[in-house]
């Protein structure tokens, strides 16, 4: 063999060696990262990037202390009773039933306490971040919440909440004696920053059940933003009028339609953001603005007597007391404490069924005009659908003299779009320029009395007690259109 061919293989042989032995040193040598993960003794591993600090079932829980940022209480757990051939989801399987100690008689957020147990019982770690050295560092000498768990067994678990990691990545926690300190999920540490008002309840009343009665036997409110006086709601029982509700004080007028019913259905359930305090002292009432209620409501139900003194609203939230606990809730979710008393009567000044009316008498120009409506039925039979269809017929009178009906309709259309603006004081000792008085047929009555006014708008005052403004021109219309109607001539409708 020639010299050269030998030392070329010598050299081939010698570089196979070499990178046999950096792939050896590669594979066997451990990543440091790894390695800083694996290296602890004393936490075991089911998975390579969690490490299992607390593993438990919430069914060994006897007791939960806690200390957060708001201050201390304690959860006592109790097997609650499953009832025979029930199934149990695997994803659920927390039969436990918690009491607040100190608020035994009160209902708790059905998910709270299941949570912070849940919490408690299983903590997980992605990694170790310090040794314990440098505790203060990582929150550790003001924790934010300690979590002790009391086991049947009498043992216990201690979990320690320090500072969240930068960058969203996470919370430091401490377990037990263990020293070091370990990364875990912000999503696991929820349920050890609930404070103890957190775990009430914010259901406020009950919802309508099948048990239950929706139509309401008492309904009245009252508070400062009603200058102290009751308004008193009751169903409309009048066929005069087409709404649902009638208010009978502090007057007697049918409600705002659209109003009314959007406040009352909105009385017998609320549901609160939080609690913030239970049996509050006069102090603490007033603190919460409840000592002079911005608004009060009284209701009663079949089933359910609603009793609530609510503060005036601030910066979207008021406080609501019921059942001497004091919620906190968001006022666009409570729709009566926006309201005041001129937004729950109508914006019409009178507007009654036309088929209810019997008689109208208009007041105007110094002149009176009485409009007499007589209806008869008429019983017509259809062949084609075999049933009896009932007609009407309407015969109108001014003082005696017979008027087209088609004019009769223009003008009681124009007489009831009239619209009053806000509420205000009435000088009823003045002569009224236009007065209109509605007789129906259930024997009931109405009337609204327009005054002089200036800048265009006449004070009116509607059944004698509701004052308000409407427009000078509709005065003058109707003024003009009645003369007008009376002759028999035809008028234009307000558009």
């Amino acid at each position: 063999m020639k010299k050269t061919t030998k030392s070329l293989i010598i050299a081939i042989a010698s570089v196979v060696v070499l990178v046999g032995a950096f792939l050896a040193v590669y594979y066997l040598v451990p990543d440091a990262e790894e390695d800083s993960e694996t290296s602890s003794d004393s936490v075991s591993s089911e998975e390579a990037d969690h490490y299992h600090l607390i593993s438990l079932s919430t069914s060994d829980i006897k007791q939960i202390d806690v200390e957060n940022e708001d201050g201390k209480y304690t959860l006592l757990a109790k097997a609650g009773d499953v009832e025979s051939g029930s199934e149990v989801s695997l994803d659920s399987t927390d039969n436990n039933v918690y009491t607040l100690v100190g608020y035994e008689k009160l209902a708790l957020i059905e998910d709270k306490p299941q949570m912070l147990a849940e919490d408690a019982t299983s903590v997980t770690a992605t990694k170790i971040v310090n040794d314990g050295s440098n505790k203060s560092d990582f929150g550790f000498d003001n924790p934010r919440a300690v979590v002790t768990v009391t086991l049947n067994s009498g043992d216990k678990r201690t979990i320690t909440l320090g500072d969240d990691a930068p960058d969203s990545k996470g919370a430091y926690i401490m377990v037990d004696g263990d020293e070091k300190i370990y990364l875990t999920d912000s999503d696991s540490i929820d349920g050890f920053l609930v404070s103890e008002m957190g775990m009430l309840s914010v259901d406020i009343g009950t919802s309508i059940s099948d048990n239950s009665e929706e139509k309401f036997t008492k309904m009245i409110f009252s508070g400062t933003n009603f200058d102290n006086k009751e308004v008193v709601f009751d169903y409309n029982t009048s066929d005069a009028y087409t709404e649902t509700y009638v208010i009978t004080s502090p007057d007697k007028t049918v409600a705002n339609e659209d109003t009314a019913t959007y406040v009352i259905s909105n009385v017998r359930y609320l549901a609160a953001e939080r609690v913030a305090a239970v049996d509050p002292d006069e102090k603490a009432l007033k603190e919460y603005g409840l000592d002079e209620p911005f608004i009060t409501v009284n209701a009663e139900y079949s089933d359910l007597k609603v009793d609530y003194k609510a503060s005036k609203p601030e910066d979207g939230l008021f406080y609501l007391l019921s059942d001497n606990i004091v919620y906190e809730m968001d006022e666009t979710a409570v729709p009566w404490i926006s309201y005041t008393y001129d937004d729950l009567i109508p914006s019409d000044i009178l507007a009654p069924k036309y088929d209810s009316v019997d008689k109208i008498t208009v007041d105007a120009g110094g002149k009176q005009y009485v409009f007499d409506l007589n209806r008869t039925s008429q019983t017509v039979r259809d062949d084609n659908e075999d049933t009896d269809i009932e007609t009407f017929t309407l015969d109108v009178k001014c003082n005696g003299k017979s008027l087209d009906e088609n004019i009769f309709s223009t003008f009681y259309n124009n007489l009831t779009s009239a619209k009053r603006s806000g509420l205000n004081d009435v000088d009823s000792s003045k002569k009224a320029v236009l007065t209109v008085t509605y007789e129906f047929s259930d024997g009931t009555s109405a009337k609204a009395e327009y005054f002089e006014g200036e800048n265009r708008k006449c004070p009116v005052l509607i059944n004698g007690s509701i004052g308000s403004t409407a427009f000078e021109s509709y005065v003058t219309k109707i003024t003009e259109d009645v003369a007008n109607v009376a002759n028999g001539e035809s008028i234009k409708s307000i558009s």
